[in-house]
């Protein structure tokens, strides 16, 4: 059997043909996972690895967190029904599915996972250990209703590890759409982080100079 790290050479190279013959006709690909425990699909589709993405995830057997990120309605529906429980699980490299839907924009997701009871309020505890809301926000691509379903199983104001609201990070991203329902759900434009800087400073320092006057507290 390939070492893991030769999986992971054909992902990096977007080598959809080679990591296909060397998967052969193997079932559990979603737990072959590098150091940091991403999947091949999460490593691909974080990357642009877009052939070896799409390979994956046309081969089949998406795991929960694999299906959210894919936008895969249908097999994450199925998951859930066989395992309801699973819905707020964190993924090895630290994220629940409710997270990684909300990041890359897949709306349909992001509702069926509210729908289905995932809690928006779990701290992811990779990298940047935040909720689904903030990462929305760092994402930059989840629609309007989606993202005030979002809120409503969040809370507006709730802060990630850094200190940083919701408000802040669409601000600081020049992100109208979050910004916009977060101001009409009651966000505080005054909070501060701990060197005093608010969302409209964020947003002026990044370039987003009508989002800084919008924000001014």
């Amino acid at each position: 059997m390939p070492e893991t790290t030769t999986f992971f050479k054909l992902a990096e190279a977007d080598d959809a043909e080679g990591l296909a013959a060397v998967l052969g006709d193997r079932s559990d690909a979603s737990r072959i996972r590098n150091d940091n425990g991403e999947s091949l699909f999460l490593f691909c589709t974080f990357r642009g690895r877009v052939k070896c993405a799409a390979m994956l995830k046309a081969r089949g057997g998406l795991s929960l967190h694999e299906a959210a990120l894919a936008g895969d309605v249908s097999r994450l529906d199925a998951l859930l029904k066989q395992a309801p429980w699973a819905v707020d699980l964190l993924s090895p490299d630290g994220w629940t599915a409710l997270h990684l839907a909300a990041f890359v924009g897949n709306d349909d997701v992001v509702i069926l996972l509210l729908e289905a009871g995932a809690s928006g309020r779990i701290m992811g505890r990779a990298f940047e250990q935040n909720l689904a809301l903030h990462a929305a926000c760092a994402g930059r691509r989840i629609g309007k209703p989606a993202f005030e379903r979002l809120i409503a199983a969040t809370g507006v104001d709730a802060l990630q590890k850094q200190g940083y609201t919701a408000l802040m990070i669409a601000a600081g991203n020049g992100y109208e759409t979050c910004v916009d329902a977060l101001l009409a759900a009651g966000a505080d434009k005054a909070i501060k982080l701990a060197d005093g800087k608010t969302a409209a400073d964020l947003a002026g320092e990044r370039g987003h100079a009508d989002l800084a006057r919008r924000l001014a507290p």
